[in-house]
């Protein structure tokens, strides 16, 4: 193989290396999506933190940390329903706040 050859191949292969060296990886589940057509973004119930759950409407510190002691003792969700086991949170609250919340 001519010198010209090496370069180009040597060159080929630098280029494709670089571009992984600075590859940033993507965390495999978000706790807050997208924003919903309201402009308010998604918060998932079972991976949320005590300020992410209170950013939504209708969650204060204090539903939002019985959320947290619910999830800490029964497991994660399965259902968004569910959260009505949560002391503080009624089925009139949690039809107020399911658009915002996924599991």
């Amino acid at each position: 193989m001519n010198k010209q050859w090496k370069i180009g191949l040597a060159l080929l292969a630098l280029g494709t290396l670089i571009p992984s060296a600075y590859a940033v990886e993507k965390p495999a589940t978000s706790t807050v999506s997208k924003p919903t057509a309201n402009n308010t973004a998604m918060v998932n119930v079972n991976t949320a933190t005590l300020s992410q759950l209170t950013t939504v409407k209708g969650l204060g510190l204090k539903k939002a940390q019985a959320i947290l002691d619910y999830r800490q003792q029964s497991g994660p969700f399965k259902k968004l329903e569910d959260l009505t086991q949560v002391p503080g949170i009624s089925d009139k609250l949690l039809a107020k706040i399911k658009p915002h919340l996924t599991l």
